[in-house]
């Protein structure tokens, strides 16, 4: 059930019904997280039902570690340790089994058959909902909260509908303090996540899904074409993937605002970052912030003696990052290049709290760390080392060949306008919204006549419901 189908509109339209006659009728936050509670489960077992036993199982060994860990003083570590292993076990498993015996095996006998492991299918969403429950057996231990919540409504904020598939990743004190809290539906805030939720179904159907088609073109016949051609494709897939994960986190914040939710925006426009820092303060907020509090804080952040260490903690952080993404060696280059950057960014002296770029120098760093991220993009996109490296290297010898325009030239044309209607909103957003709000704005009437505008064009130029990208993770 995706967020871009009509099976999910009636869904949610059948439990914001549900929630409406509640709220009339009983008004109890038992009775309300009980119907979000089903929902999930039935949300989330649409696609396999099978799966509801992994997440019951993660939602309990978190569930039982919290209660541990509040009821003793002593071997605390080991109560902890013990709960993230057997959390992480189903994801190290479903995701990690096969990579990891094909390369053990690839070492011992120079070839490898993991035909046994690919008959597993991956529970979606694992990755996420298996970090979020994590969080929460982290944040007793540290005593950031306390261990006072009932199982049902732990079960919810583990497996709540709008943020278990992709994110964003919840803190426990974030949402927890939430359901635990009865706050009436409002027509403005349902106003506010149908503009946000129709913001993200544009990005994704009229945006992602039409810049797919080039791309997937482009790499699935790269020895056939140009340079200017693969890097023309490498720029619209980081448009592409831009648009399709952070209009999913649009649409999941748009739906648990309408429930009167208040989740984390995962995406703060990354691509007008002028650094790789203030990229990844923009990219994918929640992982960001998982990974920065409870791996690199963990490890010692800044507070270690030794620059070798400091360096060792920020390289383990982007490592981890690439290798969360999947099972590939690809992917832990991808993080590889993104610590070097990172780095590089430092030992040039652009992190110091004294530091102040110019402003004729913004826009020039802008397009730098936008062509930066492309390139690292490309080893993201492209599962085959050998694959990549070959379109990496004929981007930057034929860059100055013709650009092929892949179907037809109308389609092509079609494609420009609309990126370039949505680069034109995307920038109105950024300079009238920055990183200071939440929201796209108040339903005002200008807000409604946008709104739409976008609403014709995803009538008119809407294609067939795809995956979401992030789903694999």
């Amino acid at each position: 059930m995706l967020f871009n189908s009509l099976n999910f509109i009636v869904f949610f339209l059948c439990v914001l019904l549900l929630l409406i006659i509640e709220q009339h009728t009983i008004k109890r936050i038992a009775v309300r997280n009980t119907l979000l509670l089903v929902a999930s489960y039935v949300f989330y077992g649409w696609f396999n039902v099978g799966f509801l036993f992994i997440l019951l199982y993660v939602t309990l060994v978190n569930y039982t570690t919290g209660v541990c860990l509040s009821r003793n003083t002593l071997r605390r570590k080991t109560i902890l340790s013990t709960g993230v292993i057997l959390s992480l076990l189903p994801l190290l498993f479903y995701k990690y089994s096969a990579f990891i015996v094909s390369n053990i095996q690839l070492l011992i006998n120079g070839n490898s058959d993991t035909e046994f492991l690919s008959k597993w299918v991956m529970p979606i969403g694992i990755s996420f909902f298996t970090f979020q429950a994590l969080s929460y057996s982290i944040d007793i231990y540290r005593g950031k909260i306390t261990s006072k919540s009932s199982l049902p409504e732990f079960m919810l904020f583990v497996a709540f509908f709008p943020t278990i598939l992709s994110g964003p990743i919840e803190k426990a004190r974030n949402l927890l303090p939430q359901i635990k809290s009865y706050k009436p539906l409002a027509l403005n805030n349902f106003m506010e996540g149908a503009m946000t939720f129709i913001w993200g179904l544009f990005k994704k159907i009229v945006i992602a899904d039409r810049l797919c088609a080039y791309v997937d073109w482009a790499y699935n016949t790269a020895e056939h074409q140009s340079g200017a051609t693969l890097a023309f494709a490498a720029v619209l897939y980081s448009i592409q993937i831009y648009c399709d994960f952070s209009g999913y986190s649009d649409m999941a914040w748009g739906v648990a605002k309408a429930l009167g939710f208040d989740v984390t925006r995962n995406f703060r426009f990354p691509y007008f970052a002028t650094t790789i820092k203030e990229f990844w303060r923009r990219w994918h907020i929640s992982l960001t912030s998982w990974f920065t509090e409870y791996v690199y804080f963990s490890l010692g952040g800044n507070r270690v003696r030794l620059k070798a260490r400091w360096v060792f903690n920020i390289s383990m952080v982007f490592l981890l990052s690439g290798i969360w993404h999947g099972a590939s060696w690809n992917f832990l280059l991808w993080g590889c290049l993104h610590a070097v950057y990172y780095l590089i960014e430092y030992a040039c002296g652009i992190h110091r709290k004294d530091y102040k770029q110019p402003r004729y120098l913004q826009l020039p760093a802008n397009i730098l760390v936008f062509v930066l991220v492309t390139i690292a993009w490309i080893f993201f996109r492209i599962e085959d080392f050998s694959s990549a490296t070959y379109v990496v290297g004929k981007i930057f010898t034929g860059i100055a060949s013709p650009l092929a325009l892949g179907s037809s030239s109308f389609t092509f044309t079609c494609n420009i306008f609309l990126l370039a209607v949505f680069i034109l909103f995307e920038w109105l957003l950024y300079k009238r919204i920055g990183l200071k709000e939440d929201k796209l704005g108040e339903p005002t009437v200008v807000n409604t006549l946008w709104i739409t505008a976008i609403l014709i064009m995803i009538t008119l130029f809407s294609v067939s419901a795809d995956n979401f990208v992030y789903f694999q993770f």
